[in-house]
């Protein structure tokens, strides 16, 4: 067994964290200052988004030196305190590792637009213009085209998935998978422990000939062309050996927004070089609102379906045994946060325990990110200018075509975009709650709660989790079968068995009062929230939560 089999995520969005020298944005420093808050909330392995010096146009991910620390964030010394300390305390250390793409400010692009001759021309993907226009339909993530021009020769044209100044590597180069393995080497050295692989599904795109199937918009994001190639499997595997041969127990988590069971298992076969876990973003038992055709899927009102999750799981736990772990998670920085963008009680803090015990307790690897622990809800902004990012700039301009008031608007992004689930942490109930003397970065409303309130508080959100993880540990919580149990349509309930114990989760998703029978066995409540145990009957409350062990 690897020491990632038994990983408990904590991500840090660092921009975000704790600011230190009060510029308004966080830092390496301000993650040291709480290593002790993580490890004793019960985690032991950390993910840092990407910290590797960046323009910033896409925070981070549009990187211009894979081998230096943004100054905004800190510098190499920083890095290494860092490291040493969550070492010192048994935490294990992830970084964001984009592979798909550079910002067009790194040296490989800039010399590749600069030199005709230059050796880094073939470290991305180039194609002629053709009849005088782009050489296909390909829409980017991010609107328009995939397409823009080399600014030194107006008839060729590189390629970007994301935005115009990230362009794509070309992976079919050796060059490349070489480069990328060394950089991954070299933050190894540096006692990195793993590294999330930004974006890897991405990596082999189709016949640049090819347009679209999709013919009803100028540019449309068709990833039948760019995403789950046959390809990204045979590119991936060649840096995954070279990483392995390195350092064998390096932690390799793929992040594949649209894989679903089967793909993931695909990636992470362990009879072949592939991730270690593959984490999606299509998990959370959401179902969209499709009764407003003109607002775009992505900022559709959603709610949590419970049959949806329970489907989910199932499947993702029978196809995935005996290869790899399923990853369990509520969001990360793509996606608001959960309570904003769902039709739930928000204010209700026995959801967010039952959401919590529901989902972590699960049969895989528990990945939470910062703030889920005090129920921090994304910022709220006051206006639509406020949203700067491509993709709530896109909205904004469509749906004003479309007479949408900004009111309207204004709703949809705070409840779906992204951003606003970048604010800063809320450790106290200071003007900027504890992240800085400045204004941070990132700003809107906030709500009132906080981590120096919640650790004093021993009914807590974070006094909750604290529990949930340190049960997460148990024998039969880690590496227990899973069985989903047949109950009311409103009860969530799962069996987790090893050859020595049980354990049983529970879980009521109503505002009624609920009654579970338990198998006739001697149980024992480990951890709960508004549930009664009588002889082997559960009284759930509206919203009750637990979990129970027993001998076998």
């Amino acid at each position: 067994m690897n020491w990632y089999d038994k990983a408990i995520v904590y991500q840090i969005y660092p921009k975000s964290f704790q600011d230190t020298n009060d510029d308004g944005i966080g830092d390496l420093q301000g993650v040291i200052a709480h290593l002790d808050y993580i490890k004793n909330l019960g985690f032991n392995t950390i993910w840092l988004n990407p910290i590797f010096v960046s323009p910033q146009v896409d925070n981070g991910y549009d990187v211009s030196n894979y081998f230096a620390i943004d100054p905004i964030l800190g510098d190499m010394d920083d890095f290494t305190e860092m490291m040493d300390k969550a070492h010192h305390l048994g935490l294990h250390i992830i970084l964001d590792l984009p592979i798909n793409h550079t910002s067009d400010q790194h040296p490989w692009f800039k010399d590749a637009v600069s030199n005709p001759n230059s050796i880094f021309k073939d470290y991305y993907i180039w194609h002629k213009q053709v009849n005088g226009h782009e050489p296909n339909n390909w829409g980017s993530f991010f609107g328009g085209s995939v397409w823009e021009k080399n600014p030194n020769n107006s008839e060729e044209y590189y390629f970007h998935l994301f935005d115009k100044k990230m362009p794509d590597l070309n992976w079919k180069n050796p060059e490349v998978r070489k480069s990328i393995a060394d950089i991954a080497k070299f933050w190894i050295e540096k006692g990195v422990d793993g590294f999330r692989l930004d974006a890897f599904i991405h990596i082999a795109k189709a016949n640049l000939e090819q347009n679209s199937l999709i013919q009803d918009e100028q540019f449309p994001a068709d990833d039948t062309f760019y995403a789950k190639l046959p390809k990204v499997k045979d590119y991936l595997a060649t840096f995954v050996r070279e990483i392995k041969d390195f350092k064998p127990d390096t932690f390799l988590f793929g992040e594949a927004s649209s894989a679903n069971a089967l793909d993931a298992a695909e990636y992470t076969r362990p009879d072949e070089d592939g991730c270690d876990v593959v984490v999606n973003s299509g998990n959370y038992g959401e179902v969209y609102d499709d009764s407003n055709p003109d607002v775009p899927g992505f900022f559709q009102t959603r709610r949590l379906s419970l049959d949806r999750l329970k489907k989910t799981y199932v499947t993702w736990g029978s196809v995935l045994a005996n290869i790899s772990l399923p990853t369990l998670t509520w969001g990360n920085h793509d996606i608001s946060r959960l309570r904003d963008r769902l039709n739930l009680p928000i204010d209700n803090e026995d959801v967010s325990k039952l959401l919590a015990t529901l989902m972590y307790l699960q049969r895989g690897m528990p990945i939470i990110y910062y703030g889920e622990e005090i129920g921090m809800h994304g910022l709220k902004y006051q206006q639509v200018s406020d949203f700067d990012d491509q993709r709530a700039v896109d909205l904004i301009n469509t749906l004003h075509k479309k007479s949408f008031k900004d009111e309207e608007i204004l709703k949809l992004l705070n409840n779906q975009d992204e951003m606003t689930a970048r604010g800063p942490m809320q450790w106290d109930d200071s003007q900027y709650c504890g992240f800085s003397n400045k204004e941070p970065w990132n700003w809107g409303q906030t709500d009132e709660t906080n981590v120096s309130a919640e650790l004093k508080d021993s009914k807590s959100l974070a006094t909750f989790y604290k529990n949930l993880l340190s049960m997460k540990k148990h024998d039969c919580f880690t590496n227990g079968d899973y069985q989903l149990l047949i109950t009311d349509p409103e009860i969530y309930a799962y069996l987790r068995q090893t050859r020595d114990n049980k354990g049983i989760v529970v879980t009521n998703f109503s505002n009624k009062v609920k009654k579970f029978t338990l198998p006739e066995e001697k149980w024992k409540k480990v951890l709960a929230n508004k549930v009664k145990l009588t002889n082997n009957e559960l009284i759930l409350d509206p919203w009750g939560s637990c979990a129970l062990e027993s001998k076998i």
